[in-house]
């Protein structure tokens, strides 16, 4: 019996063993994994700054020809005059949508509070009236017969 028990328990402590390689092996593989994801959103974020600084070089160039094309039918000062103004109302625009949105957005202790409303709500609707009947139980065993 003795060896019987050497044996099961040999078993056990290679199957400890066994556990912990493949939790090592697996911790092993899950941080090369997150190595290359971390490499790769450190590219994509530079191509994407890259991409943007372009872009934004782009805008300018844009505005360049909007102004140009606009100083053939006007003198120079209406165009950039014209285009200005263009942007100021497209920039006012976008602010007041924004500030609309930012408006719709909950503050975080409003929210807090709500949660925090709808639990007692919930406590009070549905714990509470079956602590109220286990009360009211409780009395009527009370009574003497």
């Amino acid at each position: 019996m003795t060896a019987a028990r050497k044996g099961w328990t040999g078993s056990v402590r290679e199957l400890g063993l066994a556990a912990g390689d493949l939790v090592r092996a697996e911790i092993s593989a899950l941080a090369s994994d997150l190595g290359a994801s971390g490499r790769a959103l450190v590219s994509a974020l530079l191509v994407a700054a890259v991409g943007g600084a372009v872009a934004f070089w782009a805008l300018g160039l844009l505005v360049d020809l909007a102004i140009e094309l606009l100083a053939l039918v006007l003198p120079r000062w209406g165009a950039v005059a014209v285009v200005f103004g263009v942007f100021a109302v497209t920039a006012a625009l976008l602010l007041l949508w924004a500030r609309a949105r930012l408006r719709r957005i909950e503050a975080p202790d409003a929210t807090v509070r709500r949660r925090l409303a709808d639990s007692r709500r919930w406590w009070a609707e549905r714990v509470a009236p079956e602590r109220e009947v286990l009360a009211d139980d409780r009395l009527d065993s009370e009574e003497p017969s």
